[in-house]
């Protein structure tokens, strides 16, 4: 989904599912980044807004990139973002839109055709 606000391009990454704070790091937002064919590569640095449900909108920058383990394996893989220490779990509520501000962007590639 693409949306338009004050002339700024927008696509919609992820809702805001899980959050938690690594000490000295950030906060991380969960569920994250998907990795499907198609799908915007986000690279570190990467400009992204976050709307909550109140309507607050906070633009920041992807600061990392997260690897989690999970006990069950997940129907769709995903990477969770850092945002920076200054951001806190309790500044993000859940429900949370992340949406990439960047014009620009390369996207996962799409397998290649068998011959």
């Amino acid at each position: 989904m693409r949306v338009i606000s004050r002339n700024v391009a927008m696509l919609h990454l992820f809702t805001v599912t899980d959050r938690f704070q690594i000490e000295g790091r950030g906060c991380v937002l969960i569920p994250g980044l998907s990795c499907e064919p198609g799908d915007p590569v986000v690279a570190l640095g990467a400009r992204v807004r976050l709307r909550m449900p109140s309507g607050v909108v906070l633009d920041t920058v992807v600061k990392g990139i997260e690897h989690i383990r999970y006990a069950k394996m997940p129907e769709k893989i995903t990477f969770p973002i850092l945002l920076s220490e200054e951001i806190t779990k309790e500044d993000i509520p859940l429900g949370t839109e992340v949406l990439l501000l960047e014009e620009n962007y390369e996207t996962v590639p799409r397998g290649k055709p068998k011959d």
